[in-house]
């Protein structure tokens, strides 16, 4: 790697101009002395403003129109030459030590394959909010933590829990939480190419999974390292409306977490019972409300079964699901196509959630 950056940052931006230059200007002010990073941006629109901070420092762009997130990451690793990569969201920011801590640590750790800070929120215009959403934070030995997750395999197999909900419930709340917060080596990312082609969604789970299936050093820091933006056109906001156009999108955004949860719960994590899975019951469930005629277009594997109510119980006394889960798919599975009724019952959870 002589000669060659050391961490890759591939920026994404699918049809949103407003905060991109945000993120750019952020990288502009890292502490990390330039020779030690690149910048890849990956987007599918053309702006002035965002592509002279690309220019002025000799950055590269790759022009990506793909719906899927993990393509477009993939379109950004072809391009960069660092055994670290690192993910930079267009609505987020760095602080300025970001990339200075990620390359000390990685370079103090040499089997380090994941890491993980902790998030400052912040509004559409910048200004810090008061932790509208819940932050990634550790759970257990202070503010940073060096372990490898084989120490857990014992636990695991005792309590019949897998590694991965161990640590996203006892070591570290959202410890695969935002897309900006992670750095993993780059063979992670690599490996599991073919994958990564078929990902919708979902790129910091994803590559929590990998790592964990790779084997290796996790290093999580309670140091708020990353701007997150709160906004209403944020992939993490999931906001219910009503209307065809806001059902259209809710169901749209719905199919592709629960694609990318199929991926990181089945494939990654070699299936069994676990929060991706958990997660996806209660995705399916929701989907499966929403007063929308076209529903019906869908293939059988995503429909509700009688089966999952036994599965979401299961979820829900392992603490790995929402107890409103099984509820949600006694409902789904009642209504079937009833779309005028599932108006009336997609009006009260609209407030409940």
């Amino acid at each position: 790697m002589t000669g060659q950056p050391y961490i890759s940052v591939i920026v994404t931006a699918y049809n949103r101009r407003r905060y991109l230059p945000f993120a750019l200007r952020s990288l502009e002010a890292q502490t990390l002395p330039r020779d030690k990073f690149e910048v890849i941006v990956v987007k599918n629109f053309e702006d002035k403003e965002s592509d002279d901070i690309v220019s002025r420092n000799g950055w590269k762009y790759v022009y990506n129109d793909d719906l899927y997130h993990g393509r477009m990451v993939l379109a950004g690793l072809e391009e960069s030459k660092g055994e670290v990569i690192t993910f930079l969201d267009d609505d987020d920011m760095y602080t300025n030590n970001r990339l200075e801590e990620v390359y000390n640590v990685f370079n103090s750790y040499r089997d380090l394959v994941y890491f993980h800070n902790s998030q400052e929120f912040i509004d559409e215009d910048g200004r810090r909010l008061e932790n509208p959403l819940r932050p990634s934070k550790n759970l257990v030995r202070g503010d940073d933590i060096v372990f490898n997750p084989k120490a857990l395999q014992g636990v695991s197999k005792r309590y019949g829990m897998s590694i991965a909900d161990l640590i996203l419930k006892y070591v570290r709340v959202r410890a695969d939480f935002n897309n900006s917060s992670v750095a993993v080596r780059r063979h992670i990312v690599e490996s599991h190419a073919q994958l990564l082609k078929r990902l919708p969604a979902s790129i910091d789970s994803f590559t929590f999974a990998a790592s964990l299936r790779a084997g290796g050093l996790f290093y999580f820091t309670d140091e708020e390292l990353t701007l997150y933006r709160v906004h209403s056109a944020s992939a993490s906001i999931y906001v219910l409306g009503e209307g065809p156009e806001a059902y259209i999108r809710q169901a749209k955004y719905l199919l592709q977490f629960n694609e990318a949860y199929n991926i990181i719960g089945s494939e990654l994590l070699e299936g069994g019972l676990n929060v991706y899975a958990c997660s996806r019951l209660l995705h399916l469930s929701e989907l499966w409300l929403i007063p929308l005629a076209k529903l019906k277009e869908l293939p059988l594997e995503l429909r509700p079964k009688p089966l999952d109510v036994a599965r979401a119980l299961k979820c829900v006394a392992e603490g790995l699901s929402r107890r409103l889960t099984p509820p949600l798919i006694i409902m789904s599975l009642l209504l079937g196509y009833a779309t005028p009724l599932k108006r009336h019952v997609y009006k009260l959870l609209s407030r409940l959630l």
